[in-house]
């Protein structure tokens, strides 16, 4: 889709993008070269259903507007309509219904520190034997 389409979109109204769809579903029937009725039956929906995709002015549930465009023959388009999306790196631990791990103490270990002690590592590291 084109940044213009995609500007005038986000400017339009709701009720304005239904219209639009509506007569593309139109469109889309005509050029099927089907009626409304014919449509209908096609897809197991009232032809009011058509009509009212068609014209824009009423919301049609989405169970509705899918066998619509199986009966057009276009149901692929729904790829067009909504790209299934990237996945992203921070959602692939959440995807396997795993829940985040956070790095750390566990909070049952409250094991006390006693610090770090450089020259007991320096020893070590020089392999000193008198500690």
């Amino acid at each position: 889709m084109e940044i213009f389409t995609v500007m005038k979109l986000d400017r339009m109204s709701n009720a304005a993008i239904l219209e639009m769809i509506g007569k593309r579903f139109l469109q889309a029937r005509l050029n099927e070269g089907l009626e409304q009725q014919e449509l209908a039956d096609k897809a197991g929906v009232n032809v009011s259903t058509v009509q009212g995709l068609e014209g824009g002015k009423r919301s049609v549930g989405m169970l509705k507007v899918l066998a619509v465009l199986r009966a057009l023959g276009k149901l692929h388009e729904i790829d067009n309509f909504m790209p299934e999306p990237p996945i992203k790196s921070a959602s692939l631990i959440t995807a396997r219904n795993e829940p985040r791990k956070r790095v750390g103490k566990p909070k049952g270990d409250h094991q006390s520190s006693t610090g770090f002690e450089w020259n007991k590592t320096i020893q070590q590291l020089h392999g000193d034997k008198d500690k």
